[in-house]
């Protein structure tokens, strides 16, 4: 099991999947309703709705990958972690490779024979090269470990690591992220589900450009908890209010048209009002017996495909309120009336009711959209992004190198020059480190 999980076969296959799974992701449209995803594509809408794609990203087969893609990760790190502890702490196997500048016989000879006489010098000089030296001596055999740019040895596992870490955060926000909208109006309060506060919306204001159009919003918004005013800011786009690990964001604004109010001029006989305004589902006496309601008001009024009046959209491009006249409790006078075309009015009267009824005015409370998002995992990923730059520069730019040297009075010297990268740099500092030796002392030395 650890050999398959350690597997770099099961790596390439785990990002394959996950890649493909991404590029689905962006191919279907996400948090939609399941009658969406059947209009969307009859004939995949039972497998996008059976294996969770309409949120994939918390699908179980996404997680699911990510989180043996996360093992996989880690049994890799932890099989290579070992060897080079073993190599940062001077256990060295002197075991020269070929094509490294160990296996050069003037780098061999040059540094044993240097190694041998004047060790400290030779500590000096690669000190001076910014490693970090050290030397052994015992029974009569002497050996030297070099080492810089330990943190460049490491840094594949540091890139792993932030991988790892990425992954949780990921893992966290699929899993526990919030995201609540809400649509406030001024002085209006909203409760917040798993909270032990509210929201409250103090004032909303619009700003336009000189043409009229919207410039942006501004939502003065109180956080209350237990009647007390916790914090209070205005929050506008790109400035939210950041409160128990929730940001609250300035979305959108609009209208609220189930609060509508209209103004009604009403012609005809007998009538004890003939300009009035009402509410929604508000009721009013008109006249001897005479009751005038206001139904529902449309701002964008529309036929749909079942026949039914319905808004095109939120805004007001064509008011429509639906009115009805009782008299004595029986409906006399019922039709739509249209704010900029008063002649289409559709109206359904008795024969020998005479009646007109215009739509004048209309207004509605603005309400301002709020957008409450939480997400544990953010922090996470951020510091896992942080470390994976960190762990990239330790991958290029801090070369680990390392030099150990044996020499003993029988026996042939070995020596051992490794580096992970820029081999050719290293050669040439090792050769310009060989041309600083004190040589003639050195060879006076050794034949001695």
């Amino acid at each position: 099991m650890i050999r398959f999980l350690s597997s770099i076969r099961l790596t390439i296959a785990l990002l394959i999947l996950i890649i493909i799974l991404s590029v689905t992701g962006t191919l279907i449209p996400q948090g939609e309703t399941p009658g969406f995803y059947q209009h969307y594509s009859p004939r995949w809408s039972g497998i996008i709705l059976g294996l969770q794609f309409d949120h994939l990203y918390r699908s179980p087969l996404f997680l699911s990958l990510a989180f043996l893609f996360l093992l996989n990760i880690l049994f890799c790190s932890s099989q290579k972690l070992p060897a080079k502890f073993k190599q940062i702490r001077g256990q060295i196997e002197f075991n020269p490779v070929e094509g490294q500048p160990g296996s050069d016989k003037k780098f061999i000879t040059g540094f044993s024979n240097w190694l041998w006489s004047e060790p400290d010098s030779l500590a000096a000089g690669l000190k001076q090269k910014h490693y970090r030296v050290k030397i052994e001596e015992a029974s009569g055999q002497k050996t030297l470990l070099a080492q810089k740019g330990q943190l460049g040895l490491f840094g594949p596992e540091i890139v792993h690591l932030a991988l790892v870490i990425i992954i949780i955060g990921g893992l966290i926000s699929a899993l526990f992220s919030q995201r609540l909208t809400l649509a406030l109006s001024e002085g209006q309060t909203a409760d917040l589900p798993g909270k032990n506060f509210s929201v409250k919306l103090d004032r909303f204001t619009t700003d336009y450009y000189p043409d009229g159009s919207v410039k942006s919003w501004q939502s003065l918004v109180s956080i209350i908890e237990q009647g007390q005013i916790k914090k209070q800011k205005t929050v506008e786009v790109n400035r939210p209010l950041k409160y128990d690990g929730l940001n609250f964001f300035q979305m959108s604004y609009g209208f609220d048209w189930d609060k509508a109010q209209v103004e009604l001029e009403i012609k005809g006989t007998d009538l004890t009002a003939s300009n009035l305004t009402l509410g929604v589902g508000e009721k009013v006496q008109i006249g001897p017996g005479l009751t005038l309601s206001l139904i529902t008001f449309i701002p964008d009024f529309e036929i749909d495909e079942e026949g039914q009046p319905a808004s095109r959209s939120a805004e007001a491009n064509n008011p429509a309120a639906l009115v009805q006249v009782t008299r004595e409790g029986q409906p006399v006078y019922r039709g739509w009336l249209f704010y900029y075309q008063p002649d289409l009015n559709r109206v359904q009267s008795q024969p020998d009711f005479n009646l007109e009824i215009s739509l004048k005015k209309f207004e509605a409370p603005v309400f301002s959209g709020l957008e409450a998002a939480g997400d544990p995992g953010m922090n996470f990923v951020w510091s896992g992004s942080i470390l994976l730059f960190l762990g990239l520069l330790a991958c290029f730019y801090a070369g680990y190198r390392q030099l150990a040297i044996r020499v003993q009075p029988a026996g042939k010297p070995v020596l051992v020059a490794r580096c992970r990268h820029d081999q050719a740099a290293f050669y040439s500092e090792l050769e310009e480190l060989l041309g600083q030796r004190p040589a003639d002392r050195i060879n006076s030395a050794r034949k001695k």
